[in-house]
């Protein structure tokens, strides 16, 4: 099950994407991946744009760090017991003090190599990661995360990898899967062969949930969005656009070259080889069928 950043927006909305993992997890064991708060990845790709350029990023890294514990303070007054929310504060508190001092290397370098924006543009997914696993277990559901670092081996540019599943699927086998019920993965994220750490690309989280799911063997694959499914259409443009309850591999392959953005087409190449049945389902309307 992957989530978008629209669905972990905010605490109510982070909280309706874990009563979603925590109600399909009473049927079979999950494996989620998320992505990072909506505006987070765009405000790590800027506070590194303006380092490059000697420009003061001091509002951006606090936006960044008042999203976070916002999310934080309000995920602990609901739900999380106080030791939880102490270490979620201690992981949070270190990323920033390692942004701080690779911006500062940055700032003196003006420039920034691809390998060093990779490592920072996906932080955000892991502390997505982090709150998710400790709501999981505040509701009492068995809880431990994937490292996509140590798991997935992917080839490329830094900013745009693509995953060797035949190499990362036999990593898996070595994981006490049965162990837990809920499986958490930050989105968007590999290593190479270094064991550097590389993003996964545009749409890189929908990407890392069908090679996840390739390597799992997965009964389904599902990308939890802020849309009912697939339309035949963009509905912000043609109002009588059809919902599509299903569409094959093939179709979905050619509308996303077309430009519908539901879907990315590197995301489709796993499940579609792996003939795993993958759902866009509305994370804000979860009764809703969505497009097979």
């Amino acid at each position: 099950m992957k989530f978008g950043g629209t669905s972990l927006a905010n605490w109510p909305r982070f909280l309706m994407a874990a009563d979603i993992i925590a109600e399909s997890s009473k049927l079979e064991p999950v494996a989620t991946v998320l992505s990072a708060p909506a505006t987070i990845t765009n405000a790590l790709l800027e506070m590194v744009d303006l380092a490059v350029e000697g420009k003061s990023y001091q509002a951006v890294v606090q936006h960044i760090d008042t999203v976070f514990n916002t999310l934080y303070a309000q995920a602990s007054e609901e739900l999380l017991a106080p030791a939880q929310q102490s270490l979620l504060q201690e992981k949070l508190n270190a990323q920033m003090l390692q942004w701080k001092h690779k911006l500062e290397g940055i700032c003196l370098l003006g420039e920034c190599p691809d390998s060093v924006r990779a490592a920072i543009v996906v932080s955000g997914e892991r502390l997505s990661a982090a709150l998710m696993e400790q709501v999981m277990l505040a509701k009492g559901i068995t809880s431990a995360q994937l490292d996509p670092v140590s798991l997935f081996l992917a080839h490329g540019q830094p900013l745009e990898s693509v995953v060797d599943i035949n190499v990362s699927k036999p990593r898996f086998s070595v994981l006490p899967l049965n162990d837990y019920r809920v499986w958490v993965m930050p989105g968007f994220t590999a290593a190479d062969a270094h064991g550097k750490i590389v993003t996964l690309g545009r749409n890189g989280s929908d990407y890392s949930a069908a090679v996840l799911a390739a390597c799992l063997n997965a009964s389904s694959c599902e990308i939890w969005t802020d849309v009912d499914g697939v339309y035949n259409t963009d509905p912000r443009v043609v109002t009588d656009a059809k919902l599509l309850a299903q569409l094959s591999y093939q179709e979905a392959m050619e509308l996303s070259y077309f430009g519908a953005k539901v879907l990315h087409p590197k995301t489709i190449a796993p499940i579609a080889q792996y003939h795993i049945p993958c759902y866009i389902k509305n994370s804000f309307n979860p009764s809703a069928p969505g497009t097979l």
